[in-house]
């Protein structure tokens, strides 16, 4: 699913971002493209999200995953 996509403060798309998209049962690894867009294996529903890029300062933040909804993330 396309969950979001990751951009700078300044809305630049980033890049081979690390994310873990954790809730009750799973916890899933997925990684930023060129684009910035974000796309996990996950379903919809709750998840605590971890983002982490070198250069830049890693960060936690609760979303709800929907299709056709993506998420900005910065």
């Amino acid at each position: 699913m396309l969950v979001g996509y990751v951009s700078d403060e300044r809305y630049v798309a980033l890049c081979d971002v690390a994310f873990v998209f954790e809730n009750k049962r799973d916890a899933v690894p997925a990684r930023s493209l060129a684009n910035g867009a974000v796309y996990a294996d996950v379903e919809s529903g709750p998840y605590l999200v971890t983002i982490s890029k070198t250069g830049f300062g890693s960060k936690r933040v609760q979303i709800e995953a929907q299709p056709g909804k993506p998420r900005q993330f910065r």
